[in-house]
Parts: C-alpha cells; sequence; structure tokens
C-alpha cells in the first residue's frame, strides 16, 4: 500500500515476496498515524527504513527479530532507532570522516531486507556512530533563536 500510495511499481521498488493484502484506504491511513519509521545503518554504510509494524512483538525469553538480511554483507549493524522523514543523522568513521545526510534521501525496505549505500566508507574504515538530528523547524521569519534575556533580580 505504501508503494502504491507513493506511485511505485512492484519494479521500482524492494520485492521480497511477501504480500501485506488488500486494506482499505482509511485502515492505511490509520495504521500511518501510528506507525515509527525504523532507521537502521550498518558498519560498511549500508542504511534502510522500515516500518515499525513489521517488527513483532517478543515475550519474555524471545530470541530477537533479525532486522536486516545477512546476505548483503553490510556488516553489524551500528545503530536502529525510530526516526522522521524530515530529520537528519550525522554518520562518523572510525577515521573521523564525517557526513550529515537527511532520512529523506534513504530507501524504505522492509524489516527483513538489505540496506542501500548511505556513506561509502573507504578501505578499512567503517561506521563507529551514528547521531539523530532533529528537524529545528525553520522559521520563514528570519529571526534566529536566541535565549531568553535574563532579567536583573531585586
Amino acid at each position: 500500500m505504501r508503494r502504491a500510495v507513493a506511485g511505485l511499481t512492484d519494479a521500482d521498488g524492494d520485492d521480497d515476496g511477501e504480500v501485506a493484502g488488500d486494506i482499505t484506504q482509511e485502515r492505511y491511513a490509520e495504521m500511518s498515524a501510528v506507525e515509527n519509521l525504523i532507521l537502521t545503518i550498518t558498519e560498511d554504510g549500508a542504511g534502510k527504513l522500515s516500518s515499525s509494524h513489521d517488527y513483532p512483538v517478543r515475550g519474555r525469553g524471545g530470541m530477537g527479530v533479525m532486522a536486516m538480511d545477512k546476505a548483503m554483507r553490510g556488516g553489524e549493524i551500528v545503530a536502529s532507532f525510530p526516526v522522521e522523514l524530515d530529520d537528519q543523522i550525522m554518520l562518523v568513521t572510525s577515521t573521523g570522516q564525517s557526513i550529515r545526510c537527511p532520512i529523506d534521501g534513504i530507501s524504505f525496505r522492509s524489516r527483513s531486507a538489505g540496506g542501500v549505500k548511505v556513506f561509502n566508507t573507504g578501505k578499512g574504515e567503517s561506521v563507529v556512530s551514528v547521531a539523530y538530528i532533529p528537524d529545528q523547524g525553520d522559521d520563514d521569519t528570519g529571526e534566529a533563536d536566541s535565549a531568553p534575556e535574563a532579567t536583573p533580580e531585586s
């Protein structure tokens, strides 16, 4: 349904054989309202967005859930957290190189799929940290946000 709303065909996106079934527009809107997008980044710079609905809840003693296909050879997962499409991330490598990347530039994939290249790491280099940068809500007034003025106390 997400691909249909975005105007993509099955050939445009990732087809991993999962069939979601037919749901109504109202049910899709209801599910989208409570959905979180989960960003997953690996040490080789691969990443993807996936729906929180793809991750089943496990009870105590559960064995966990696979977050990314190991066949993609993206390395170990460095970070996985919920994000919004308007936000950005900062990736830092083991050699100190960094890049700021908008979330909406990362493709949406299913939980079981591999990621796409977000950051081209050099030979012997790996992503060691991912920082979340929330949307600052740029105002059109042109005024910079500043701290409130201090008032003298009597």
